[in-house]
């Protein structure tokens, strides 16, 4: 990351001096193509991810999400999708050289309901160049959250900037679902590059038959003690052996049938 000091810049990628025109965000570079990204004072490279996946894809990898074991039963088969949008979203791209490693961080570019991005995973070989000539500019969206306001954010999670080794501008494409199911809009975004499915919230499943199952299986349990203790009390062996066995056995008889009842919870909640 180069500071400006004059209305010449130098590409970070190839080195070349190129002339900053008033209130440019982006420039290309005259010798390499490569697309310079300034923030301010700073210059930065600007990469983006390829799509891969089409919207057929995306929304296939969704429904597969919908149907896994966190959400509501049923939810691919009940959610009505209402609205998809395709775009590349802006990510502040931080590679720390911290003792232990190199590590990545990401930061959101824009606002985004979504804070779940920030923990996807991108790796250094699908960051390609950005290329004027081979996107589509209508599909940016554009980064107006500023380097400073993100390093901020990242040393409040408590990373030390001194080990930033390099800071670049990512955009990393998105579909941009919007479903309906009981009433109730929710969103969630599918990455284009790798088909990940990213959500803040989403209907859930109840978590009250889950706690009813848990206070009968703690209440099974301890009646069982409890008769193990009465029974051993008055064997004729051992009262801490006759305890163990009476308690071993019914643990057995009761668990089996508890992890039937379990599963059908599961299934039909």
């Amino acid at each position: 990351m180069e500071n400006i000091t004059s209305s010449t810049i130098i590409c970070p990628q190839c080195a070349a001096e190129n002339q900053l025109q008033a209130d440019e965000k982006f420039i290309e570079c005259s010798f390499c193509g490569s697309v310079i990204y300034i923030d301010k004072s700073k210059i930065v490279s600007h990469y983006v991810v390829t799509s891969t996946f089409k919207q057929q894809e995306a929304e296939g990898n969704l429904r597969r999400w919908m149907a896994g074991n966190f959400q509501v039963k049923d939810l691919d088969k009940l959610a009505r999708i209402t609205n998809v949008e395709f775009y590349y979203f802006p990510m502040w791209y931080f590679k720390v050289n911290l003792p232990t490693g190199e590590k990545i961080y990401l930061q959101p570019g824009t606002s985004t309901a979504i804070t779940e991005i920030k923990k996807m995973n991108i790796p250094a070989g699908n960051l390609k160049l950005y290329s004027k000539k081979e996107f589509n500019e209508q599909e940016f969206m554009q980064a107006d959250v500023l380097i400073d306001s993100a390093k901020s954010w990242l040393q409040q999670s408590g990373v030390d900037l001194n080990y930033i080794g390099e800071t670049s501008l990512v955009h990393i494409p998105f579909y941009k679902f919007t479903y309906d199911y009981n009433g109730k809009q929710y969103t969630c975004l599918v990455e284009a590059s790798s088909g990940m499915v990213y959500a803040n919230l989403w209907p859930a499943k109840s978590e009250a038959p889950f706690r009813w199952m848990f206070g009968v299986s703690i209440a099974v349990y301890l009646l069982i003690s409890i008769i193990a203790i009465v029974i051993g009390s008055v064997s004729k062996t051992s009262h801490i052996a006759a305890f163990e066995i009476i308690r071993f056995i019914g643990y057995i008889v009761v668990t089996i049938p508890l992890i039937f009842i379990a599963y059908l919870i599961a299934k039909k909640v």
